[in-house]
């Protein structure tokens, strides 16, 4: 079909009637500029909030010259049900996919359940686009077929997260754990050196293992970030969890022992993720190589975020605190204005229909996301959205683990057991303080509701449970005493 495609479009060429151009625009002997423009997703896997700052070309090269969206809330903080939802634009109790592994979810899931046919890679194939992903799929992903809609497949498909063996193009070939993000660099740089100087638009969805632990890394990283620690502020290892829910106001604090193991884990994180940063510098001068720069959406973000000993726990994910759900997304590209911050609300099921948008692709009726991209370029005054919703569900029966209301400045949790913790954020961004007491009852029953009603969205109803009122009618004048 795309091999169809693309001779329709190098006869319309002939023609003189091209890809929707004036016809007075196709010169004989002059190249022609890509109507659409390339897209560049990077992903990386269990990176905690801030280690981004420490990654010079991506902050040179992207954050500089793009938008850096605050508040992005990962609507469910793990690996497969996140990546499920960034390729489907959907909620995780829409896809179904809430684990690594059969029953709760897993790359055999996905795929049963059908949802692998349509995913933000056939909506961008559908438009011509030059498709190519590159490491990490889903978890679990074991198949040698290769999922509709990419053109260069080159996919992690060992056990668990994948990176023992590698799919390269429906031949299956073993992978050294220790470089396969180094592989994934190469394949990656290969496929936009040679498509970029092709008519038709690339993307290309680059999925890197780093920061997961063991957090394999090159040797020539060894002696950096000596001396680096997790970031010491009043959450970690936190004196007093007595405000939290019953799984951690349990837990003791961590020792001396345990903190000095996590500022190793944590080095070690950061130069895993080194070899991201070098494909990031690289990639851009491939793309200012071949002029196309400018013409490129380059989106950076991570599957989900970590938590490295806040509130007492240890390195996980899976909590509804702002480490493992609030890991910024990085977006450069035509019309993006240079070293912006929006704080509008944004999630990781708003992914795929962005990049659909950003390559004027059709989305189904399904998707329960929305496009950001004019917030992204500040073509929109306001934007409508008061909430998100995160989620756990660890057994598919009700009530879920927890859900969170994360709203701009605040935020309200209810755990399975009707325990609340409620965060201003906007007083209190490291959650300190969970003062569920000081809401009054009508703005705890409001937020009740709005958890139900945004449980159970589907598609536009998603949209508009969003976009309710913070707040019950007639709204309070302040929320509680938590300033």
């Amino acid at each position: 079909m795309k091999r169809a495609l693309k001779l329709v479009a190098l006869i319309s060429l002939f023609l003189g009637i091209g890809f929707g151009l004036p016809r007075e625009q196709l010169k004989p002997g002059v190249a022609q500029v890509k109507v659409r423009p390339n897209i560049v997703f990077v992903l990386t896997d269990d990176q905690m909030p801030g280690t981004e700052q420490r990654m010079s070309a991506l902050q040179n090269n992207i954050v500089s010259e793009g938008v850096r969206f605050s508040n992005t809330v990962s609507t469910y903080p793990l690996c497969c049900p996140g990546r499920a939802t960034i390729q489907r634009g959907q909620y995780a109790h829409n896809t179904k996919i809430y684990g690594n592994s059969l029953p709760l979810g897993g790359w055999a899931k996905f795929r049963n359940r059908g949802e692998h046919r349509s995913t933000m890679a056939t909506w961008l194939d559908s438009r011509s686009y030059q498709t190519g992903l590159f490491g990490k799929y889903m978890n679990n992903y074991r198949d040698r077929a290769i999922p509709p809609g990419w053109d260069r497949w080159y996919g992690w498909n060992g056990p668990k997260e994948g990176w023992s063996s590698v799919n390269d193009q429906g031949r299956e070939k073993p992978l050294v754990k220790q470089e396969a993000d180094t592989l994934v660099a190469r394949e990656a740089r290969a496929f936009l050196d040679n498509r970029l100087s092709d008519r038709a638009p690339v993307f290309a969805f680059v999925n890197f293992g780093a920061m997961h632990d063991p957090y394999y890394y090159s040797k020539v990283d060894d002696r950096k970030f000596r001396g680096v620690g997790v970031p010491r502020t009043r959450a970690f290892n936190e004196d007093d969890v007595s405000d939290k829910n019953a799984s951690i106001r349990h837990l003791t604090r961590l020792s001396d022992g345990q903190i000095s193991d996590l500022d190793s884990q944590y080095r070690k994180g950061l130069r895993s993720l080194e070899r991201v940063d070098r494909f990031i510098a690289d990639a851009s001068d491939i793309l200012r190589r071949h002029r196309e720069m400018d013409n490129t959406y380059f989106v950076f973000y991570t599957d989900n975020g970590a938590h490295f000993g806040q509130h007492r726990l240890r390195h996980g994910k899976l909590q509804p605190y702002e480490e493992d759900i609030n890991f910024p997304l990085i977006v450069r590209g035509p019309g993006i204005p240079h070293g912006a911050v929006r704080q509008g609300l944004i999630g990781n099921h708003d992914i795929a229909p962005t990049l659909a948008d950003m390559g004027n692709a059709p989305t189904p009726d399904f998707v329960d996301g929305r496009s950001f991209l004019s917030l992204a370029k500040g073509n929109v005054s306001t934007w409508p959205r008061t909430a998100v919703l995160s989620e756990r569900e660890p057994n598919l029966e009700p009530p879920p683990r927890w859900e969170a209301l994360r709203m701009k400045d605040y935020k309200y949790i209810r755990f399975e057991n009707n325990e609340k913790e409620f965060y201003n954020l906007g007083a209190d961004p490291i959650e300190i303080h969970s003062k569920p007491e000081t809401l009054d009852d009508a703005t705890r029953n409001y937020w009740e509701r709005r958890l139900n009603d945004l449980h159970r969205c589907q598609r536009a109803g998603c949209r508009a449970a969003e976009n309710a009122p913070l707040l019950p009618p007639p709204a309070s004048a302040q929320i509680g005493g938590t300033q």
